[in-house]
């Protein structure tokens, strides 16, 4: 038998197939990360954004709410995510505070929260679904005024990302717990 020096510089046609199916394999494989890491940034950022929204929306609440001087709104209202209240303002012209009405409400779309003071409406984060409820409460032996507010945000259409807090805000600026605070005995020394 005689044998061929001759080597073979070519690719055959399975090498080829086998390198184009290998090829395709890798695209798909980093096709797939880049949609999934797509999709987390994109669940990420709304998580965030929820977050953002609710701190932003329980923070404005608690300042009202430190600031009320009387709670306007019925438990029934309050229970529906209704609040009311009056709350002292200082005006810029005297140095003389002031009262005025705030409310918040849930809009018939349930997209955001609905904040209004002396006349005018703003809605707060629309692109937001809210839900909120009040439920005033007395704390300890004197029976001082609190509420807890329940918030939870999430992303509409299906609700996704929701993000629940409950916080209890002590009712400082209320006259019935002004006085509890004010009805101090002072410490008396006496010497032994």
């Amino acid at each position: 038998m005689r044998q061929s020096n001759h080597r073979r510089s070519g690719v055959t046609l399975i090498e080829a197939v086998v390198s184009a199916a290998i090829a395709a394999l890798i695209f798909v494989v980093v096709g797939r990360l880049m949609v999934s890491a797509m999709q987390m940034s994109r669940t990420g950022s709304s998580h965030l954004t929820n977050l953002l929204a609710s701190d932003i929306v329980l923070q404005q609440i608690v300042q009202d709410l430190k600031q009320a001087t009387a709670i306007t709104a019925d438990d029934t209202q309050l229970a529906a995510g209704e609040l009311a209240l009056e709350k002292l303002y200082w005006e810029e012209s005297s140095a003389n505070p002031g009262l005025t009405a705030v409310s918040y409400r849930l809009p018939e779309d349930n997209r955001g929260l609905l904040r209004e003071t002396e006349g005018e409406e703003h809605r707060l984060y629309p692109d937001r679904k809210i839900k909120l409820a009040f439920k005033l409460v007395n704390v300890g032996p004197q029976n001082a005024r609190g509420i807890i507010v329940d918030l939870k945000v999430s992303t509409p259409p299906d609700e996704k990302e929701e993000h629940s807090f409950r916080r209890f805000v002590y009712l400082e600026s209320l006259p019935e717990n002004r006085a509890l605070i004010n009805d101090y005995l002072p410490i008396s020394s006496a010497a032994p």
